[in-house]
């Protein structure tokens, strides 16, 4: 379960490092795409609404000529286009809005005299007055306004105001021509949509991209996590999957640093770091495995351990340095006599414990003898000085007796070489 928790959650990190700015990219692309198709449709609506507007103005000055004017009969306006009354008359503006989709309203001054501008319950907005600061602007200043943004009973409208000006200047009203901004809106969705669509398909397959790839990248990881957790726990040995060490990319060469971390440990552990060879804790351990193997196979073992003669003698007179070049080079030829028949280990100074696997007693005290022959025949180099050097061994024949004992048995054997003339093998 904690395994399956680290994996989620760094798949989790991964689709948060990969969708997020993807999701960021959606959204700011969304947004200018929005933003940019809403100013191109203010603009564009802005055009369309002051052609209708001078369009709508034209009809009326070629189905009416002549100028504006107000009659007032007590509370009633009578609103005149030359000769005819404006009031009640909305056959051309209801025709507009039939065929262009847009509302439109005659003002006197900021009063609605006709009006295609309905209230909730259906009932035309004539008698309701225009917001005053659009009458001011516009009246004032007699020329066409355009307003993004209007509310009308509780509905907002682009809007296009152009004042009603007579021919002697003066201006008597307003002509207002404008569309409902959710029909606006809609068509700038209609518009977006197709690239909010897009950039979801964009991050669902980048989502599921980065799910494959870092299933495969978790995967390695957890590899290289499995052999660091088994190395803490004191496994050296626990090997790391081939395809890991193949990879030829960051993750490869971490799994590459790990084993050789690993090597590095056991060697730490395992080995002597002057000589390189087993340590004596480390020994103890092989030992018995190789007993326990003999116990259950019947095949033979046979246990050493070795001194080197004068080791004190050599210390003394040539100094500790010769002493370690003495060390390093006797290791090195029973390291190499030891192949294909067991393992050496140094046992403690100039003591050194050989385990020779599927040996009788007589066939270890041969191979030990050989090795004599072959230390005798030559020196050690250190600077300008040749040292001689020799060894005594004590050898006995491995049992289902305690190691302790075996071991015990073969320096007992190691000590009487030593007091008797040193430079032998005693079995």
């Amino acid at each position: 379960m904690r395994k399956k928790g680290r994996i989620s959650g760094l798949r989790w990190t991964f689709l948060k490092l990969n969708f997020l700015p993807v999701f960021l990219f959606t959204l700011i692309v969304t947004s200018f795409a929005s933003s940019s198709f809403a100013a191109s449709m203010r603009r564009e609506m802005e055009s369309e609404l002051r052609d209708l507007n001078d369009a709508v103005a034209v009809v009326f000055d070629m189905m009416y000529p002549g100028d504006y004017t107000v009659v007032e009969e007590g509370d009633e306006l009578l609103f005149y286009k030359g000769d005819h009354l404006i009031n009640g008359d909305y056959s051309v503006i209801d025709a507009v809005k039939e065929k262009a989709g847009v509302d439109i309203t005659l003002t006197y001054k900021s009063t609605r005299v006709i009006t295609t501008l309905t209230d909730a319950n259906g009932n035309r907005m004539t008698g309701t007055t225009v917001n005053n600061v659009i009458t001011r602007e516009v009246t004032d200043s007699r020329e066409g306004h355009f307003y993004p943004r209007v509310s009308i009973s509780r509905e907002d409208y682009f809007a296009y105001y152009a004042p009603l000006v007579n021919s002697d200047g003066t201006c008597i009203g307003m002509l207002f021509v404008a569309k409902p901004a959710k029909e606006v809106n809609k068509l700038v969705w209609q518009s977006v949509f197709p690239i909010l669509l897009v950039a979801l398909a964009v991050a669902v397959l980048t989502v599921l991209i980065v799910t494959v790839f870092s299933d495969k990248f978790l995967s390695t990881l957890i590899k290289i996590e499995s052999l660091l957790n088994k190395t803490s726990n004191g496994n050296l040995t626990a090997e790391l999957e081939p395809e890991v060490l193949k990879r030829e990319d960051e993750l490869g060469d971490m799994g590459r640093y790990v084993v050789q971390m690993q090597r590095s440990l056991r060697d730490l552990i395992e080995r002597d770091q002057l000589t390189g060879l087993y340590n004596r804790r480390y020994v103890q351990m092989k030992l018995e495995h190789v007993q326990k193997k003999s116990l259950e196979t019947g095949v033979p073992f046979s246990v050493a351990i070795g001194d080197i003669d004068f080791f004190k003698r050599v210390n003394d007179t040539y100094g500790h340095e010769c002493g370690d070049a003495v060390l390093v080079d006797v290791s090195a030829r029973m390291t190499e006599m030891m192949k294909g028949r067991g393992f050496v280990a140094r046992w403690g100074g100039e003591e050194f414990l050989l385990v020779f696997e599927s040996y009788r007693l007589d066939m270890a005290a041969d191979c030990l003898e050989d090795l004599l022959k072959i230390l005798r025949s030559r020196t050690v180099a250190f600077q300008n000085e040749k040292v001689k050097v020799t060894m005594t061994f004590g050898v006995v024949e491995g049992s289902d007796d305690l190691l302790d004992h075996i071991i015990a048995d073969a320096d007992k054997k190691l000590y009487y070489g030593k007091n008797n003339g040193r430079n032998q093998v005693v079995q």
